[in-house]
């Protein structure tokens, strides 16, 4: 009987040390949409994104901003997990450089996401860049 009481007690206290989510500062070189775009050169060239809501949210819409230089040609846009294989999610971005998402939620409880992107500039020569963030920040 007392054997029983120790595995009950001991189930539910591995069971509450699961659900304890692990605080993490986030780690420099993450996009800070609350401060603002995300901003980064390529071959000389600005790009930035922005985001709505700025605390990147799981499982709501997000608006997308993205800007680049005029002459270059978005061929591909896809977020998935730096980190975690959490499926790849394209985005389409209009002509204004505006798109939605909308990902699911970790577990973890520190998520980071990855926009990447393959652009082709006017010389027809291909660039690639991406952009992290944390999740639910």
């Amino acid at each position: 009987m007392k054997f029983k009481r120790m595995t009950g007690f001991t189930l539910f206290a591995l069971v509450l040390a699961g659900c304890t989510e692990e605080v993490r500062e986030a780690e420099p070189g993450l996009c800070q949409f609350q401060q603002g775009a995300c901003v980064q050169l390529q071959a000389g060239e600005t790009l930035s994104l922005s985001m709505t809501p700025a605390s990147a949210p799981s499982e709501q819409p997000l608006a997308l901003k993205l800007e680049k230089p005029e002459s270059w040609q978005l061929t591909s846009a896809m977020v998935e997990g730096r980190d975690m294989f959490m499926g790849r999610l394209p985005v389409n971005f209009d002509e204004q450089g505006q798109g939605t998402l909308m990902y699911g939620s970790c577990a973890s409880g520190y998520m980071v996401w990855r926009l990447n992107l393959v652009m082709t500039d006017d010389a027809g020569v291909e660039h690639h860049a991406s952009f992290d963030w944390l999740a639910d920040h």
